[in-house]
Parts: structure tokens; C-alpha cells; sequence
């Protein structure tokens, strides 16, 4: 199917080696901004064209972008929902902060939706929302309660992160994401198998192991972090 103009009306966008992404001509105009937003917004498209103008905005960046996609939080689609929060959190754009919040205390939304705006909470790396994730670590809902609680542990990691020496020999993330937790310091794939296995550890202590595994990025890294599904 022929993807809606708006799509392709956009200036053409690089990725530059520090995972910035940047417009190489001219400054997107607000009726360019406009036309993706209301491909995003509309539910008579389907997902494919709507997932493309989502990453589009996601990659503009800016408050107008952050707009149009807070607006589409309406939608019936829990995977669509869920992928708005996701880039809300990537920008790392405190002004999507008060959406993420109200889709956070929503309880007519999805648990995958709310569990991503706290995940995206986290990601942002604002600590003005530390207390709002400590109090939804108690959420009944354990996706959003472990979720919010890794976010807490990823604020606190952010504001000691240069006091901990350790933390230097990481490998770098190769995928330009924001994680839910930083990498695990440099060990060897056995030994972060057996740490992401391990579920006597704190859940941050394991993600960091997953993470790790993932930038790793070697074929017994991958068959351990095929372990952890079972």
C-alpha cells in the first residue's frame, strides 16, 4: 500500500554517530508537523502508517511533536499506546513529563501502556518525578509496581553514577536507546548468564546484567539471554 504524503513531505533525516538525529535541510514547518501529527492521530489508518508518523515525530523531537503525540493516548490500540509512551521516554524531553504522569495514574489504561509511561518516566532522567515512581512501586499491578520500581533505581544510579568507579568499564550500548538500566560492568557471558538467571537478585541488578549481555552482542550472549525466557 502507498504510504500517505505527509510521510514522505518530511525533511529527510540523519542519525549522526551520537544517535542525535537532525534535519539536513531546512526547519520542519508546523503544516509539515501538522500532517504527520494527523497521520498519527487518525484511526482509519492503519498501524504500519501510524507507527511510521509516531518515530517521525519521535525523531523531529520538540514540543509541538511531544503534543501530537500525546494526543493519541486516546486510542483504542494498547500496542500503539504503548510505543507513544516508548518514544516520550527515548526523546528524554521533560516537557513529556505531564503526559506520561496523568497515562501513569490512569487506571482505564492498559497495564502495558501505564507500565511504559512509568518506564519512560525513568528514561527522561528528571528526578522531579523520584517521589511519584516511589509511590507507584506499590502499584497493585506488578508490571507497573516493577517497572516504576526500576525507574526509581535508575534515577538514584543517575545521581551517583559519577562517584562509582566501577561503572567506567562497561561496554557502550550500540543501539543509541535509553535503557531502563545501565549495562553491567564488563565480565565475562558466563558470569552474566548466571546473574540475569538469578532470581534472588534485585530486578535492576538483572536487567543490568541483560543489558550487558545485549551490547555484548556475541552468539553466547545471545544464547543466555535466550535462557532467561525460560
Amino acid at each position: 500500500m502507498r504510504q500517505p504524503a505527509a510521510l514522505f513531505s518530511m525533511p529527510e533525516l540523519l542519525v549522526s554517530s551520537t544517535c542525535r538525529v537532525e534535519p539536513c535541510s531546512s526547519m520542519t514547518s508546523v503544516q509539515q508537523m501538522s500532517a504527520v501529527g494527523q497521520v498519527l492521530t487518525n484511526p482509519g489508518l492503519d498501524l504500519t502508517q501510524r507507527f511510521r508518523a509516531l518515530f517521525t515525530l519521535k525523531n523531529l523531537g520538540g514540543a509541538e511533536a511531544i503534543e501530537w503525540i500525546s494526543k493519541a493516548f486516546t486510542d483504542d490500540s494498547a500496542l500503539l499506546k504503548h510505543e507513544l509512551a516508548y518514544c516520550l521516554g527515548q526523546m528524554q524531553d521533560r516537557r513529556a513529563i505531564p503526559t506520561l504522569t496523568a497515562v501513569l495514574k490512569d487506571l482505564k489504561q492498559e497495564p502495558m501502556v501505564r507500565h511504559e509511561a512509568g518506564e519512560a518516566l525513568g528514561a527522561i532522567g528528571d528526578l522531579v518525578v523520584l517521589d511519584l515512581l516511589k509511590e507507584y512501586s506499590q502499584d497493585p499491578v506488578i508490571e507497573v509496581a516493577e517497572t516504576c520500581q526500576l525507574a526509581v533505581q535508575r534515577l538514584e544510579w543517575l545521581q551517583t553514577r559519577e562517584e562509582q568507579t566501577d561503572d567506567q568499564n562497561t561496554d557502550e550500548n550500540p543501539y543509541c536507546s535509553v535503557d531502563p538500566a545501565p549495562p553491567a560492568v564488563r565480565k565475562s557471558a558466563s558470569e552474566l548468564r548466571s546473574t540475569l538467571l538469578d532470581e534472588s537478585l534485585p530486578l535492576f541488578e538483572r536487567y543490568r546484567a541483560m543489558f550487558a549481555l545485549r551490547n555484548l552482542g556475541t552468539e553466547v550472549a545471545v544464547l543466555a539471554l535466550g535462557d532467561g525466557r525460560i
